[in-house]
C-alpha cells in the first residue's frame, strides 16, 4: 500500500515539480527547488487524501505559496518597487488558485461537468462523455456557475 502511494506521490512529483518551481521562483528565486520539495514532504498524507489531480495541484501550488511567504517572512527581505506587470502576474496566479479552491467545493457532478467545461469541451460533448442528458449537463453548469457567482461576490 505505501509503495502505492510512494509510486503515486513520485509520479505527481515529476509531473508538477517544473511548473511549481516556476511558481515558487517567482517569490523565491534561490530557494524555489527546495520549497517545491519540501511542499511533497509536509503534505505527503493530505495530498493523497484529495480526491483528483485537480484538487491536488490545487493544494500544491497553496502549499508552495505559503512556504515561499513563510520564507520571505523569515528572512526579512529588503522591499524594492515592484513592477506593474509582476503585480498583475500575481492577481492572475491568485485568481487561479481561488478559482480552484471554488470549484473543488462544488458538488461532485457540478465539480466533474465544470472541469470538462474548462478542458474546452462543448456542453454536447461532455454529455456525451459523462453519459447525461444535454439539459441536464446545461442545468449543472448553470448551477456550477451561479455558485461561483455568488462565491465571489460574497467575497467581494
Amino acid at each position: 500500500m505505501t509503495e502505492d502511494r510512494d509510486k503515486i506521490i513520485a509520479r505527481l512529483y515529476c509531473k508538477l515539480k517544473p511548473e511549481l518551481r516556476v511558481y515558487a521562483a517567482r517569490y523565491c528565486p534561490e530557494e524555489a527547488e527546495d520549497i517545491v520539495h519540501q511542499a511533497f514532504v509536509n503534505g505527503y498524507d493530505r495530498i493523497m487524501a484529495e480526491r483528483n489531480e485537480a484538487e491536488q495541484r490545487s493544494y500544491l501550488y497553496s502549499t508552495v505559496k505559503n512556504l515561499c511567504l513563510n520564507f520571505l517572512r523569515n528572512v526579512r527581505p529588503v522591499y524594492t518597487e515592484t513592477p506593474p506587470e509582476l503585480m498583475t502576474e500575481f492577481a492572475v496566479i491568485d485568481t487561479h488558485d481561488y478559482m480552484y479552491e471554488l470549484i473543488a467545493r462544488l458538488p461532485k457532478k457540478e465539480r466533474r461537468i465544470l472541469e470538462l467545461a474548462l478542458q474546452g469541451y462543448s456542453t454536447k460533448e461532455i454529455a456525451e462523455q459523462i453519459d447525461m442528458e444535454y439539459n441536464t449537463v446545461r442545468h449543472y453548469k448553470k448551477e456550477a456557475y451561479a455558485k461561483i457567482r455568488q462565491a465571489l461576490k460574497n467575497e467581494i
